[in-house]
């Protein structure tokens, strides 16, 4: 596998997105064979709801760090997996402007034409948030825990279910009140994950909702801005097996 290649296909697309948090785990059934490549490309949005949504007029004096920091929208989003060893995989993807590493095991449970498997993992990730509409800019580091329940059917069909659990820390200089003051945000997520995928041999539709409650503890020039609520990530794209 072409490492480097990879790389660089992925850190040109990450360019093209915007600011969302919109990172999907895109679990599959199963860690990615040993020696075998997984390659995937598709899309990812982040859908806040509640509190969490995007404030449709900004006031002149209100702070702008979720517009900023965390606002929804859609971002292109490509990811490629190896595997290491019998049951594990190591991958790296890019949603958006954020890169995420991640080592995966599974222990299978069966094996056969149906094919069962409980898949976890720990996934660091980081990124930076451009500039929106003069709004200010800065940075987000994080680490997340997937758990999953994967089933697979013949090497056609796939659904996983299970859980996401992470926690972030957004920094930056974002504007409020006509200037650019330091903002800084430490946020919890978990919540349920689902997904299917549908194929022949090597090559895979696959589509996946994310559905999480976060938390952030936010303070922007002194002001403290905390809030909760729900936030949707579907994530959709093409895998192909090498």
């Amino acid at each position: 596998m072409n490492w480097t290649g990879l790389a660089l296909v992925l850190a040109s697309l990450g360019t093209l997105g915007g600011c969302a948090t919109a990172v999907p785990a895109m679990s599959g059934a199963s860690t990615t064979p040993k020696n075998r490549t997984d390659l995937g490309l598709g899309g990812a949005a982040r859908v806040p709801l509640g509190d969490l949504r995007d404030p449709v007029v900004l006031d002149p004096g209100e702070s702008q760090y979720r517009y900023a920091a965390d606002a929804g929208g859609v971002v292109p989003m490509a990811y490629g997996r190896y595997g290491i060893a019998e049951d594990w995989d190591l991958g790296l993807m890019v949603s958006g402007t954020t890169v995420r590493a991640e080592a995966r095991y599974e222990k299978v449970l069966q094996q056969g034409t149906t094919r069962s498997s409980l898949v976890v993992g720990l996934a660091p990730y980081g990124g930076w948030i451009p500039d929106r509409d003069q709004s200010g800019s800065g940075g987000r580091v994080g680490f997340e825990v997937p758990f999953v329940y994967g089933v697979e059917i013949g090497g056609v069909y796939e659904i996983w279910i299970g859980a996401r659990g992470s926690g972030e820390y957004v920094f930056g200089d974002f504007q409020v009140a006509g200037s650019e003051q330091r903002a800084s945000g430490a946020g919890l997520r978990a919540g349920p994950v689902i997904g299917m995928a549908l194929g022949v041999r090597r090559i895979h539709a696959l589509i996946e909702l994310t559905a999480a409650y976060e938390y952030w503890f936010i303070d922007h020039a002194g002001a403290s801005l905390d809030r909760g609520g729900f936030v949707l990530i579907p994530g959709f794209g093409l895998r192909l097996r090498l």
